[in-house]
Order: C-alpha cells, then sequence, then structure tokens
C-alpha cells in the first residue's frame, strides 16, 4: 500500500508564485512496448454498485485509523488564481488567449466586439484606516462606434466569495462569474441580454474547491473536488477493532456525496452514488471526491448533469470533444508550488471522458511515468488531443524548481527531464493504450540536459515544443506526425528561459519568460521570437529584454495574462508588467504597466511599442496601497484593430490604436 510523506513546505514571498506543500509516495510505472496498455489496468475506473462506495471509505477510514492518521485527507486543493493557442487567423478582437480553439476559459476581461465586460476583484489599503475595501463587481461597458467606451454598468459581487474569472456566453445572453465561498465553489449568473447592464439571475454554490472549468457553446464544464468531514467516524488510535467498526457502521452515503444548492432551493446531492467512478486496485489511502458537472447557461434553472471518481484531480484538459483529468495515486499538489522535488517513480493517471452536450461519458484510463510539473497554469498545456490521440508530456527528472538535487534521489542513469507518451483509447473500455513514448529505445536522446527542468510546453498540430532550463534554454521541436514514431528533429540553446510559447503565423514561435547569465543566474524578462518554419532548425530571430532580476508579468500569475491580436501576419503582443530597475544605485520597483510589442512574421521582426504605464512606484509608504490596488494577477487587456483595453487597478482603459 501507498504511504504519503511530507517532503517539505516552502515559502517564497517575493516570486509570483506561492509555495505549497507536496505529499509523495512511492509508485510504480515505467516504459512499454507500442500499442500495450499503459499500465497494468490499476489506473482505470469502475462504475460504483450499491454500497460499493460506503465499503471503499469506510476501508480507507480504518486502514487511517490503524495508522493513526486524523480522518481529513489534506488533499483538497487551494482555489487556485485565475486560470491558453493558435495560428494566424485574424478576427475582430483578441479575447482570452485559449490553448484549443472552440475551447473557452475563465478570465477577468471579456468581449463580444459590442461590450466589454470586467470582472474587478475587492482589494483593500493595506492600512484600512486610510481607506475603505473596494467590493469586488462586474461590470459592462459598451464599445462605441470610435471605438471608444461608454459609461459603466456595475454590479456588486457576492461579498463572501472570491472571485476567480468569468464567462461571457453570447448566445445565452448571460455572464457566468466563478468563485469560492466558504467551502463551497460559487457560480453567480447574471443576464445580459440585448446588452443589458448585468442582472442577478441565481447563484450556484457546490461542495468542495475549484479545480478547473471550461465553456463550449452554452454549456460550462466545472471539475471540482470535495473531501467529506468524516471525523465523526474517525477513533483514536489504539480503539479495538470492534469500537472502530461500530463507529464507521453510521456511515452512509450521504455524508460523503458533495452537495449543489441552486438559488433558494434546498441543497441536494450533486451526484448519486451510482454516478461514480472507483479504482478497485488503487491503494490510495485518498478521502477525496473528483467531480465533473456540465452545466447548461442557456436554460432558465441551469439543467445539469454530474460525474464523479474517487480520488484528487491534479488538473483538466478539454478538446472540443473530450475533457482528460489528470490525477495521482502517489502524489498530490496542494496548490499553485514552486521549489519541489518528487522521487523519480511518480506517476499519473490520465482519465478520459466524451462530451456532448451534458452528457459526460467514461472512455478510459491510463497511467504514466513522471507529473505534470508543480504550477497548475501550466499543467493544461503538457496535454493536447489531435486526431483522437492524447499527447502528454511529463517531467522525469528528480530535481525540483530549485535545481537543487536531493541526494537521495540520484540515479546512476539520469532520466530524461521530460518524456512525451502518445496515449490512444482502445476498442475494450476503460483502457488508454500508450502508443509511443519519446525517449525510447530507437531513439534515446535525452529530451532536456541532466538536471534541467521542463518549463513551457506548446503543441501545434502535429508538431510540439519544449523547453528545459538550468543554465540555458534548450528549445526541443518534436515532430509528432506519426504517432507511433515521434522524434526530435531540431534544439536550439540561449540563455534565458521561456515560460510559455505561442505560435504565429509563417512559422514562427513567440516565447515569454525570464532572462539568465550564462551561469543561469536569473535576470528580468525576456520577449524572444523564434523561426520555426524549419523544425530541423529553429532560430532565434530577435529577443527583448525587460527590467531587471525581480520584474514580472501577469504570465507569472495566469496563463491568460497575455493578450496576441493577429491580423494577417502582424501579430500584436500585449502583456501587463511590474519593472524592477536600479534607482539611486538600488534596484526597486518602478512602474508597472503594458508592455507592447509588434510582430510582422514575414520579416521575422520584433519591435518595441511604448509601455503604457498604469502606475508608479517611488519607495514610499504608498507602494503598499498601490500593490494591493495594481495585484499583477489581476490585469488582463482585450485588442482589436482599433483600441487596445487594459483592465488595471480596477478600471478599464482605452487606448487608441493608430
Amino acid at each position: 500500500m501507498t504511504t504519503r510523506k511530507t517532503l517539505g513546505a516552502f515559502a517564497a514571498c517575493a516570486a509570483p508564485l506561492l509555495a505549497a506543500v507536496l505529499l509523495l509516495a512511492c509508485g510504480g510505472g515505467g516504459s512499454a512496448p507500442a500499442s500495450t496498455p499503459a499500465s497494468g489496468g490499476e489506473e482505470a475506473l469502475r462504475a460504483a454498485q450499491p454500497g460499493e462506495l460506503v465499503a471503499y471509505f469506510k476501508s480507507r477510514l480504518a486502514e487511517r485509523t490503524a495508522l493513526g492518521y486524523f480522518p481529513y485527507p489534506g488533499g483538497t486543493p487551494a482555489p487556485m488564481p485565475a486560470a491558453g493557442g493558435g495560428g494566424g487567423v485574424a478576427s475582430a478582437f483578441s479575447g482570452t488567449h485559449l490553448q484549443e480553439a472552440g475551447v473557452d476559459e475563465d478570465d477577468l476581461l471579456k468581449t463580444d466586439g459590442s461590450f466589454v465586460y470586467a470582472l474587478h476583484s475587492a482589494y483593500a489599503s493595506a492600512y484600512p484606516s486610510a481607506g475603505e475595501v473596494v467590493p469586488a463587481r462586474l461590470e459592462a461597458r459598451r464599445i462605441l462606434q470610435d471605438g471608444s467606451l461608454g459609461t459603466a454598468a456595475s454590479v456588486a459581487l457576492d461579498s463572501q466569495a472570491v472571485v476567480r474569472g468569468m464567462y461571457l456566453a453570447e448566445d445565452a445572453g448571460r455572464v457566468a462569474v466563478l468563485g469560492s465561498k466558504q467551502g463551497q465553489v460559487a457560480l453567480d449568473v447574471f443576464d445580459v441580454t440585448g446588452g443589458a447592464p448585468p442582472a442577478h439571475a441565481m447563484q450556484v454554490l457546490i461542495d468542495g474547491s475549484l479545480i478547473s472549468t471550461r465553456r463550449i457553446g452554452n454549456v460550462l464544464y466545472v471539475a471540482s473536488t470535495w473531501s467529506p468531514d468524516l471525523s465523526r467516524y474517525w477513533s483514536p488510535p489504539g480503539t479495538p477493532e470492534p469500537q472502530v467498526e461500530a463507529t464507521l457502521a453510521e456511515l452512509n452515503a450521504s455524508a460523503l456525496l458533495p452537495t449543489i444548492r441552486v438559488g433558494g432551493a434546498p441543497a441536494r446531492p450533486l451526484v448519486e452514488e451510482q454516478d461514480c467512478q472507483l479504482q478497485p486496485a488503487s491503494a490510495s489511502r485518498s478521502l477525496q471526491l473528483t467531480t465533473l458537472t456540465a452545466i447548461d447557461l442557456s436554460t432558465p434553472a441551469l439543467e445539469r448533469r454530474s460525474r464523479c471518481f474517487v480520488g484528487n484531480g491534479d488538473t483538466l484538459y478539454m478538446s472540443t470533444a473530450a475533457v482528460y483529468v489528470a490525477t495521482s495515486r502517489n502524489y498530490w499538489l496542494a496548490a499553485d508550488v514552486m521549489p519541489a522535488a518528487l522521487p523519480e517513480q511518480a506517476t499519473t493517471d490520465i482519465h478520459k471522458f466524451t462530451l456532448q452536450g451534458l452528457q459526460l461519458a467514461y472512455r478510459g484510463s491510463a497511467e504514466i511515468t513522471g507529473h505534470l510539473g508543480w504550477d497548475r497554469q501550466k499543467m493544461p498545456y503538457r496535454m493536447s488531443e489531435h486526431q483522437g490521440d492524447l499527447r502528454v508530456v511529463t517531467y522525469t527528472g528528480t530535481t525540483g524548481w530549485t535545481g537543487v538535487a536531493d541526494a537521495t534521489l540520484a540515479r546512476q542513469t539520469p532520466a530524461s527531464p521530460a518524456t512525451l507518451t502518445v496515449l490512444r483509447e482502445s476498442a475494450p473500455a476503460g483502457r488508454l493504450v500508450r502508443v509511443a513514448t519519446l525517449p525510447n529505445a530507437r531513439r534515446p536522446a535525452p529530451l532536456g540536459h541532466e538536471g534541467e527542468q521542463v518549463y513551457a510546453v506548446q503543441f501545434a498540430g502535429p508538431l510540439a515544443y519544449i523547453v528545459t532550463f538550468r543554465r540555458t534554454d534548450p528549445l526541443y521541436v518534436l515532430d509528432l506526425s506519426d504517432p507511433a514514431d515521434p522524434r526530435a528533429t531540431g534544439e536550439l540553446a540561449i540563455p534565458g528561459f521561456s515560460d510559455y510559447l505561442f505560435p504565429l503565423a509563417n512559422g514562427k514561435l513567440l516565447g515569454v519568460g525570464k532572462d539568465a547569465t550564462d551561469e543561469g543566474l536569473l535576470q528580468g524578462l525576456k520577449i524572444a521570437l523564434f523561426d520555426v518554419s524549419d523544425p530541423a532548425l529553429p532560430l532565434l530571430l530577435s529577443s527583448r529584454s525587460l527590467g531587471e532580476r525581480g520584474s514580472s508579468s501577469a504570465l507569472d500569475y495566469t496563463r491568460h495574462g497575455i493578450n496576441i491580436f493577429r491580423d494577417g501576419g502582424q501579430a500584436r503582443i500585449a502583456l501587463p508588467v511590474r519593472l524592477v530597475e536600479t534607482v539611486s544605485g538600488e534596484p526597486r520597483y518602478t512602474r508597472q504597466g503594458l508592455a507592447r510589442y509588434v510582430v510582422d512574421t514575414a520579416a521575422g521582426t520584433l519591435a518595441e511599442r511604448a509601455m503604457l504605464v498604469a502606475t508608479q512606484f517611488d519607495g514610499s509608504s504608498a507602494d503598499t496601497d498601490r500593490f494591493a490596488q495594481f495585484h499583477l494577477a489581476g490585469e488582463r487587456s482585450v485588442q482589436s484593430a482599433r483600441a487596445t483595453y487594459y483592465l488595471s487597478g480596477g478600471e478599464v482603459r482605452h487606448i487608441a490604436e493608430p
């Protein structure tokens, strides 16, 4: 049986990512020949029969009691900061950057070309006596004929909820605001039919914490995880077995299942026992349920369907046809994580569900070697479905974010930092088979050098791009056109690294990350333009550095921190940044605003435009208030041919474009 161990908790007060704790245990896994099951089948899910869910939790509680564990699993992920990317197709405006075309993601700024909708988070002065708390609100502003914005129509949001993001369901005439409220997922639905000011329609509360969401058409898909309160069924260590059994005898399904409350109606179970899937062979002592809920935003009462499985959920990736949930039975990520180390035996389970409106049908599972990293914002980018196959890049090295190896985890033959696995649904239900892996016996060259870590992953149809880093940034180009024989075709090493990669037209690739010295010491922000038109010979065409060590961008907090407006062969880049610069011989924060660039993909040029300054820092005590009001995680932009709209400091700014 698997025993979880606390590996460490790390703090990073000045870093843009939150520290977290990893609970780990040894696991299995390894390579397999092409077209074989990805493992022995322990990862497969099976529909629970009457009484099985309760029996499962009773057995896990008994095991935890015998080991002296308190009943709380400690495994519900903390709420995430508001949580994607395409070629060169022109459109009237550029909204949220999406991982998959046609699959919308929640964001703080949305537009349909006629209105701009902004989600303003609450903020307060660090010194309450100096000012009032500014409440969270949803704002709608009409786009006027000249591109400027009309008068704002605002509605206050639930003061007890922490907002995360929103969706604009244009066909349904509704805006859905997501957040968390007292241990529940909060969904507030507003009517905006015909451009009317937002009017609150109803609130939906679901037990648990949000993992991720997506929207296709009018259907919103919500993945959440729930840890039931089982303290009343816990017995102290040393309790006689008959007494333990008597305490557990009172446990029933109603104590385990999450509930949902719609409007003023009474709470009711989100799922029934028969809606849940079990991993019969799992040895995990997890006391969590992960649920997938499909909600039709166009229906008056928000018609919905839910499925669940026992275990935690790390992240969600969705194509237009299927949703994949990644989880593990041998490690757990608590929240957005920075420094860490994982045992080389770490494995990840991938569960596939097909989508058809509100219907979610389980299709199969696979266990693969490695994990999806520590940053929940980047996890979805490590999966991509193409022509029915799921491609997954896992991190299989043994060192964590800090780059300091744990000697106890060393191995004689270092693992390739990155491993690509291609999975395909098999005819028998419940199985995803491994079509290929890379590296493999035929192509053994590692993806990344020893001691490096996986930073950026971007799939683009039959190609994939991977960035690893320790001292320099190797950019790898993978050819996945033959799913059974993936291969690395090109490699480019430059100082620094890219956290995110964005495919552009004419074989160009934009990278955004950090600069670094030849020794690997991080410097300021770095924007780089690559030519990948020849996959065997990737080239760096141009790069720009911005700020000094300690500078950050909105991409350090959320994958939605960048906006790219594509107009034929030209791409306008908008990126909120907070800069550290040397003043009087001392580095300090100086200014925050929207950094702007223009890429000419035909000419292969990267030109810098004037930065739109939102606020200045002067080193005084007033900077504390400015940091609160202008939190970089809450800055966004959208663009059109005529204008840029910049969400910063509790307002939406309009900037006319020439």
